[in-house]
């Protein structure tokens, strides 16, 4: 079997593990930005986000689940309607995904500009990820980065473990679907790896991405019901897969 010309990856849960730094930097601005009145430890993430986290598509959903949170919400309201517990809060937090965006990109800004170490520290990237992708070069494969996390962000994780992708498609480039189509104009074939079920559904189902590999990564954030519901042409990608050579992943 052929490898791909290019391996397009998801950034969190893929190949960085950033739980704590999304609870932290989620609850200060919950706090600090519309009054949450968190009483925990800011360092200890809650369960209940973990559990949540898994249907978190963009950043700002994270900061109105961190506001909910602290005001006792139960979590089975987001666990069994995500969509409708995401729009509820968010109504009575009464701000723009925009606004709550912007508000978690300038302190995620300051974070990284003043503490540099201390904001890296709070990502963990996936054992063998790095090592694997390093030997992606020397088969000729370019990788690249599509992920809904701002692209000076997504860098800096990347360069902390001494990664040089081919390019790093950020929230400003647009949707996912619309990276891979551009990817697709470009080199073919293309190899997809995610964690989030509903962004897999969506590239399988755009009649422009069907020659596209899509792949669900076992170890990301996923939610119980994922890899029951995972319906082919998509395949489930263990880690011991991942860090396989190329022709031993499911096609």
């Amino acid at each position: 079997m052929s490898p791909p010309a290019i391996l397009a990856l998801d950034l969190d849960g893929v190949l960085v593990d950033g739980m704590e730094e999304y609870w932290r930097s989620s609850l200060h601005v919950a706090q600090e930005d519309f009054g949450a009145p968190w009483v925990g430890a800011p360092t200890k993430v809650p369960d209940a986000f973990r559990r949540i986290r898994p249907w978190v598509h963009t950043g700002w959903e994270m900061v109105v689940v961190a506001w909910a949170l602290a005001h006792g919400i139960a979590e089975e309201e987001f666990l069994q309607d995500y969509p409708g517990a995401l729009r509820q809060w968010q109504g009575r937090l009464g701000q723009s995904s925009a606004a709550l965006q912007d508000a978690l990109e300038r302190h995620r800004r300051h974070c990284r500009l003043g503490d540099p170490q201390g904001w890296l520290a709070q990502h963990r990237p996936y054992p063998g990820v790095a090592e694997r992708l390093r030997r992606c070069r020397h088969g000729g494969v370019d990788w690249v980065v599509v992920t809904t996390k701002g692209r000076e962000f997504a860098a800096a994780l990347l360069e902390q473990d001494r990664l040089q992708p081919t390019a790093v498609y950020g929230r400003e480039d647009g949707p996912k679907v619309h990276v891979l189509r551009r990817l697709l104009e470009q080199r073919q074939p293309i190899w997809f790896v995610e964690d989030r079920l509903p962004t897999l559904e969506k590239v399988m189902a755009d009649h422009q991405l069907r020659g596209i590999g899509c792949y669900l990564a076992a170890w990301g954030y996923l939610r119980h019901a994922d890899r029951q519901q995972l319906r082919p042409p998509a395949h489930w990608l263990d880690h011991a897969t991942f860090c396989a050579p190329f022709h031993d992943w499911p096609t």
